[in-house]
């Protein structure tokens, strides 16, 4: 879908609040489409188990005893019980504290307290399974859907597989998570937060002022050098018909409203400038001009998951932090229309040494973590704000403005992924991808 050149993009504010839309989200938007719900090496032995959320629906994610990765129904087929109450662990079967009924780990029903006694001869076990859902390991990352007919990922995500994978070559391919996911309920839709990571760099400069004057984001190149002023970031959008979308920010020199390398040679912010020879080495041309020069990525995968990938200066203000890159993703669920947990996941290249790993981890938490010193208080406080004043009678008649850089991006047709690249920085360009994608699925209109 094509973006609208007039002056106005616009969203009935109930959206954000209504607990019956919510109900018709659960059935159009999250049924339908894949989900990010963990990965691999979360559960690397059989009987290694979490407990997860499938758009409204409580799962287990395990390894079977043959090593296979399901998506169970965490809610027995008797009473509807749920079964796991662990958010992780280690089970062979999984048996119902209500009645008994027992499970093996590949959701096959095995036990039932009775059965040769209690129950009428026709009753059949196999024909009381766990409910599973589709699921798809993609580089460790597990997405799954109830929709039995739902596209293969690979069409699902569409171009941006592209980004996803240049993402991850970029530094050796191999990736792993780094201690355990962090889990917090935030006040607001779920939504809210989505269209924050879409492409939101608008907010950076008001809401995380006082990070920003902490020197978090700092004059330093990739080598280590400081700039002292001469640079600035550049944001190239890109937001796909699928609803998914991508916001990369380069360093540029002043001025400059296109992309080019700083250096003759490729340079990666945040990486040990020892490690770029080979991190080139696993990335296709294309791949390290989309790497090369790279401070922040973030975007969504529609409808829930979301990431972001920086490389700061500085963990808590030291002048001689070295400059460190992470990246976390997250997950965004609903509660109910005014709340969502949110899960967090710090991945790390498993070619980087101890020392790194821990700084990259460290600069996470306490950055862009429910229990961050910066950024996350901000917006966690600011999420709260618009929940509290959005479902007042005249307040939830005033529409939600996305009309930010509508029609003043510049094609960006020499970036080297695909879709269609714009040049703005400040831009709701993504999030009009993502209102778009929802709307379609909810059959509802969004103005512009």
């Amino acid at each position: 879908m094509g973006e609208s050149f007039d002056n106005t993009f616009r969203l009935n504010r109930d959206i954000f609040f209504d607990d019956a839309l919510l109900a018709r989200e659960y059935a159009r938007v999250f049924f339908p489409t894949w989900q990010l719900v963990g990965f691999s090496d979360e559960i690397p032995e059989a009987g290694d188990y979490v407990v997860r959320r499938l758009g409204a629906d409580s799962v287990v994610v395990v390894r079977d005893e043959r090593g296979r990765i399901a998506v169970l129904l965490n809610s027995c087929g008797h009473r509807g019980t749920r079964l796991c109450q662990a958010a992780f662990g280690n089970a062979a079967h999984f048996r119902c504290s209500y009645h008994g009924w027992t499970y093996a780990n590949d959701g096959r029903l095995v036990g039932v307290p009775g059965l040769r006694t209690h129950y009428p001869p026709g009753f059949r076990k196999s024909e009381r399974d766990l409910p599973t859902a589709r699921v798809v390991c993609r580089r460790g990352f597990l997405f799954a859907t109830w929709d039995p007919d739902a596209p293969d990922l690979e069409d699902y995500l569409g171009d941006l597989a592209w980004y996803l994978d240049a993402l991850l070559d970029g530094a050796g391919g191999e990736w792993e998570v780094y201690g355990p996911p962090q889990r917090v309920v935030a006040r607001g839709n779920w939504k809210i937060p989505v269209d924050n990571f879409a492409g939101d760099g608008y907010h950076m400069r008001t809401a995380h002022q006082i990070a920003l004057e902490q020197g978090i984001y700092g004059d330093t190149l990739a080598d280590g050098t400081r700039g002292r002023g001469r640079f600035d970031l550049l944001g190239v959008n890109i937001g796909t018909e699928q609803g998914h979308s991508v916001r990369a920010g380069y360093v540029v020199e002043k001025g400059t409203e296109t992309l080019g390398p700083l250096r003759g040679e490729p340079a990666y912010p945040g990486y040990p400038p020892e490690t770029w020879p080979r991190l080139t080495a696993g990335q296709t041309p294309e791949q390290v001009r989309f790497n090369s020069d790279l401070e922040v990525v973030h975007g969504a995968v529609f409808p829930n998951a979301v990431f972001l990938s920086v490389a700061h200066d500085r963990a808590i203000g030291e002048d001689d932090d070295p400059l460190t890159r992470y990246l976390v993703w997250r997950v965004h669920s609903p509660i109910d229309a005014r709340r969502t947990e949110c899960t967090y996941w710090t991945l790390v290249p498993k070619a980087m040494d101890a020392d790194w790993k821990r700084r990259s981890y460290s600069y996470q938490a306490r950055t862009q973590s429910a229990g961050g010193i910066l950024f996350e208080m901000d917006d966690f406080e600011n999420f709260a704000r618009i929940d509290s004043a959005m479902p007042g009678t005249a307040a939830g008649a005033v529409a939600a403005d996305l009309s930010l850089g509508l029609g003043l991006g510049e094609p960006a047709p020499e970036f080297p992924g695909p879709g269609r690249a714009e040049y703005l920085t400040l831009s709701e360009h993504n999030q009009r991808a993502f209102y778009r994608r929802w709307a379609h699925l909810m059959e509802v209109e969004a103005d512009g």
